[in-house]
């Protein structure tokens, strides 16, 4: 199995064109010509050698690979012989949706800056083997990574949160009835009191409504506080934080 899911990832490198010629002179006229300022230059020669040498593309791209061998270790070790599971996994590493997701993957490392966010990438890519009850059948795990690509840690932090006021409510109700949270609502305020920052929180609630990973559920017009806010985790949230460890699975 190991060779098989190395295959699509290794294919992803041909993504990656060669250094552009001269690009070092390149980045040095670039710092000359602000020559005015007294550390912009070096700071500038210094990001873009980093964000677009191949040494340092592939160096992210060897963390992450070597992130996701761990993970898949793991998940031989419980598949041990097995033998329609393994064949499942197969089928699925050989699908043009795990390649898909591999390649982006590959590709959003190498142009992260943070180590945390290539590590959660190697997570989900590996935890895509293993679906979360909150998976859909069709999931689309490319654009999953790429929209992780995108959501920092505070992101990952305040989606946790919103796991911790309604994890339990959702996972004896998977369906996620409407009616249901605005009467439950206490779990939210308090995680919102706990966070110290109401703003800073409903701003990074916003950007998760906005990658679809949480939502703001309307108040039912019987309730007597519709200027209370109820905003809790969509299954494609929960999956995120399945496939990170955050989340029961």
């Amino acid at each position: 199995m190991t060779g098989k899911i190395d295959d699509p990832i290794d294919a992803s490198f041909q993504a990656f064109p060669d250094e552009p010629e001269g690009w070092a002179n390149k980045f040095k006229e670039v710092a000359l010509s602000l020559t005015g300022h007294v550390f912009l230059p070096a700071v500038l020669f210094k990001i873009l050698s980093d964000q677009l040498s191949q040494t340092s593309r592939f160096k992210r791209i060897t963390y992450l690979l070597r992130a996701f061998t761990l993970k898949i270790g793991e998940l031989e070790r419980q598949t041990g012989d097995d033998r329609g599971r393994i064949k499942a996994l197969q089928a699925y590493v050989e699908s043009p949706r795990f390649q898909e997701a591999a390649a982006s993957a590959c590709e959003e490392a190498a142009r992260a800056s943070d180590v945390n966010r290539v590590e959660r990438m190697a997570k989900v890519l590996s935890g895509s083997l293993t679906p979360t009850q909150w998976s859909p059948k069709d999931e689309n795990v490319a654009t999953l990574i790429r929209d992780l690509a995108q959501l920092g840690d505070r992101d990952v932090q305040v989606l946790q949160k919103l796991s911790i006021a309604f994890g339990a409510l959702m996972l004896a109700h998977p369906t996620f009835p409407d009616d249901l949270f605005p009467p439950n609502n206490s779990s939210f305020e308090k995680v919102l009191r706990e966070d110290g920052d109401r703003d800073g929180f409903y701003s990074t609630c916003a950007r998760l409504i906005g990658f679809g990973l949480a939502i703001d559920v309307t108040w039912p017009m019987n309730w007597t506080q519709p200027h209370e806010r109820c905003i809790r985790p969509t299954r494609r949230g929960l999956a995120l934080l399945g496939y990170l460890e955050l989340f029961q699975r």
